[in-house]
């Protein structure tokens, strides 16, 4: 083999070492992050497969091709299994999938060399599985983050460079393996992939090789960084009691929804509901079983609202619901479904019943009367007057 594409595979080897290196040392001041653990393990199997098809020349042995596809196809189904975790799309049923088409593909390799396959012939058995995991990976981080901005990742300016560029890198790696697999001896197509008479690999997928590790490592450091700050920001945006909007963070998000009703001159109501008698349940059940009583009274509000509404906990004894597109007659309704659910419930503090007693009132705006403050204070005059 030519010098060159000696030192090739070795810059290769190294480079996919020091990418291992840095993405655990990633995972290691994130060992939180769920699924990170098992997109490191990723890497660092390929690294293993790579060395056993590059650094003792050919393989020829059936145990040593074995052993190579082993740790190939156990890198990309553990990417595949550790980004789903990552992105909550993990189930039983797709983890068995990606066990099934692992096993499928190292048997019908294993099959395919003892029958005399080709090495040409090997590498488009398995890139077929990496087609099959590199798009399902691209689809499960899709399903995660779509291209569509909701009103709360635009309230928090929300970045998704890294998701879209795991996605991008998928999907190219996807089409690659898909080109791959027609280099089957059988379907007779030349592709760049044909091996020489005189290798056992070509310098474009050792070139693949060189590039892919290191950018898929960017790639989930990026990925992961944008999740972290995201938390961040989302745990900054919260109320410790009830986990609703805080004052400040509900301002925010109102301002991006009566800015799009004012686009499509559609009618925004908000809902106040204040508990009147909450000196009354402190005195009785003391701070901290006030703050539960209101932790069940928030809940109470959550199941009441419908999906698109957004909640608060505005000040200590009033929460605040802005219904985006909704004129009067649907946030009487909303209204209505809302106190049914506070009052449809008994409220309890260490064995004693605590009275709860609330008021609901709503205010719809439209046109340029939709602006946060003005909306705020005109409920707040219609629950002191009526």
């Amino acid at each position: 083999m030519p010098q060159d594409f000696s030192m090739l595979i070795a810059a290769t080897l190294v480079m996919h070492m020091v990418s291992v290196a840095l993405l655990a040392g990633f995972w290691l001041k994130n060992t939180d992050s769920v699924g990170l653990s098992t997109i490191t393990f990723s890497p660092i199997a390929s690294f293993i497969g790579l060395v056993l098809a590059f650094g003792f020349g050919e393989a020829t042995q059936l145990v040593h091709i074995f052993a190579i596809y082993v740790f190939l196809v156990l890198g990309h189904a553990a990417a595949w299994i550790g980004l789903a975790d990552f992105w909550h799309r993990k189930s039983k049923r797709q983890s068995a999938v990606v066990v099934l088409l692992s096993v499928v593909t190292v048997i019908g390799i294993v099959l395919y060399q003892s029958g005399g396959g080709t090495p040409t012939g090997r590498t488009a058995l398995v890139s077929a599985f990496f087609a099959v995991s590199s798009f399902s990976i691209m689809i499960v981080i899709y399903k995660a983050k779509g291209f569509s901005i909701d009103i709360y990742e635009s309230a928090i300016r929300e970045s998704r460079v890294g998701s879209y560029f795991v996605m991008a890198l998928f999907f190219v790696h996807g089409l690659m393996n898909l080109y791959r697999v027609l280099s089957w001896p059988e379907l007779g197509v030349p592709t760049v992939f044909a091996v020489a008479d005189d290798a056992w690999v070509t310098p474009y997928t050792v070139f693949e090789a060189l590039m892919f590790t290191p950018i898929y490592v960017i790639g989930i450091i990026m990925m992961v960084a944008e999740r972290l700050q995201t938390e961040l920001r989302v745990e900054q945006m919260l109320e410790p009691v009830t986990r609703s909007l805080n004052r400040r963070a509900f301002l925010t998000v109102s301002k991006v929804v009566l800015a799009r009703a004012r686009r499509n001159a559609d009618a925004v109501s908000i809902l106040m509901v204040e508990v009147l008698n909450i000196r009354d349940i402190r005195d009785a059940v003391g701070r901290t079983g006030c703050d539960k009583i209101l932790k069940q009274v928030s809940t109470a509000i959550v199941t009441g609202r419908r999906e698109q509404d957004i909640f608060s906990r505005f000040s200590n004894d009033e929460f605040l619901l802005i219904l985006p597109g909704t004129p009067e007659e649907g946030a009487v309704q909303v209204q209505e479904r809302v106190e049914a659910e506070i009052q449809g419930r008994s409220y309890a503090w260490r064995g004693s019943d605590v009275s709860l007693d609330v008021k609901l009132e709503f205010y719809t705006a439209r046109g340029e009367d939709l602006e946060v403050d003005g909306m705020i204070d005109s409920v707040f005059k219609k629950m002191a007057t009526f």
